[in-house]
């Protein structure tokens, strides 16, 4: 069986490194403090995330995970409090379909059941945003409730909290802000990918989560663990995988967890027979991942204007180029420094390009690898 694992949570044998962060959330999150968790997305943010949670169930700690990118408006986020409060509790079907109605009746909420028998729950129902923001805060304020009632400390996880911004704006954060600084026997994660908007929010004294926790940015993990990961597991298939082979594996999936996982993937099926993994090897596996993606990034690329595709050409052909060199702008025929300034925002908004330590890179990988392959 093909042992590498990627567009899922990983844990066990396949979480790799993370060690001290590891350490670091858990323990701030079961003294009840209020942490702010950064990374760009597939560098295994949520996999660790869920490996905190884990840590801190064996100790007796009730965990409670909300993922806002599934939460379209403030309705569905009330909901999705409710829900949580519910598991909170670890109630049965009946029991916690009528907790949630006692919290949010306003939304004439609907249950369904999951193919895994978790309960789903939907709204049908619009109410005044005041009656919205009532429920909201009698909801948040629920976990110090339980942990002082049952005497059993509380973590709760927000996933993609940047989704906060759309939900309900700066009134909802502000909301959100008064009621959790108060709780101290409850620890919260604000997790987000959108590294702009998430440092806005934790950096800006204008904002309501300024110097709330401390806040923690993912880096990429170190090659030589993933190197050393990568030669386990193909040795244990019978590949022979030799060190610039692997060295060049983790550099083609540019050292970010979920590539890495997903080219090797690819290489175990493409050598299953031969079981000989070579630089050409790899080649042709990130070549085969681009194009079985052609699809979706031809779609984007058809909808952008020419600048724009003129400067995603020169960050795909120079990663970590400098971009307002009049080299640059020269030879992608950007004009001048400020159209160069307009388009990456306009980039970074459309979600295409983000900004990392190296500068600006695409938000999917094999993207750049295709803009590089087709449009170059």
């Amino acid at each position: 069986m093909n042992p590498f694992v990627f567009g899922e949570v990983v844990k066990d044998a396949n979480f790799i490194d993370r060690k001290t962060e590891l350490e670091t959330i858990a323990k701030d999150l079961l003294d009840g403090q209020k942490v702010f968790l950064i990374a760009p997305r597939r560098y295994g943010k949520t996999s660790l995330l869920l490996a905190a949670a884990e840590k801190l169930k064996a100790k007796g700690v009730r965990v409670i995970y909300l993922d806002l990118f599934k939460t379209a408006s403030i309705e569905q986020f009330a909901a999705a409090l409710g829900k949580a409060a519910a598991e909170m509790r670890k109630l049965g079907f009946a029991e916690a379909v009528k907790f949630i109605k006692d919290f949010v009746s306003g939304l004439r909420p609907q249950f369904s059941v999951n193919p895994d028998g978790s309960l789903s729950l939907g709204v049908d129902a619009s109410p005044p945003q005041k009656e919205v923001f009532q429920m909201i805060e009698n909801l948040l304020a629920y976990p110090q409730e339980f942990a002082t009632r049952e005497k059993k400390p509380v973590v709760v996880i927000f996933d993609e909290f940047q989704e906060i911004v759309g939900i309900g704006g700066e009134p909802l954060e502000k909301l959100m802000r008064a009621v959790i600084q108060k709780q101290r026997n409850v620890g919260y994660a604000f997790c987000g990918s959108k590294k702009t908007m998430m440092n806005e929010m934790v950096s800006k004294r204008s904002r309501a989560f300024f110097g709330l926790g401390p806040v923690t940015h993912l880096e990429k993990i170190p090659s030589e663990y993933f190197e050393k990961y990568l030669a386990v597991n193909f040795a244990k298939g019978g590949f022979d995988c030799p060190e610039e082979a692997l060295r060049s594996i983790v550099d083609s999936a540019g050292g970010i967890p979920y590539y890495i996982q997903y080219l090797a993937h690819e290489l175990w099926d493409l050598k299953t027979e031969e079981k000989k993994i070579t630089a050409a090897d790899i080649d042709r596996a990130v070549a085969l991942i681009a194009k079985r993606n052609t699809p979706l990034y031809q779609n984007l690329w058809e909808n952008l204007p020419q600048t724009q595709k003129r400067l995603l050409q020169g960050l795909a052909a120079n990663p970590g180029a400098a971009i307002f060199s009049g080299a640059f702008i020269t030879r992608f025929q950007l004009r001048s420094s400020a159209l160069v300034k307009k388009s990456l925002s306009l980039l970074v908004s459309k979600d295409i390009i983000e900004r990392a330590a190296a500068g600006y890179v695409f938000t999917d990988h094999w993207m750049g690898v295709w803009v590089r392959q087709n449009c170059s």
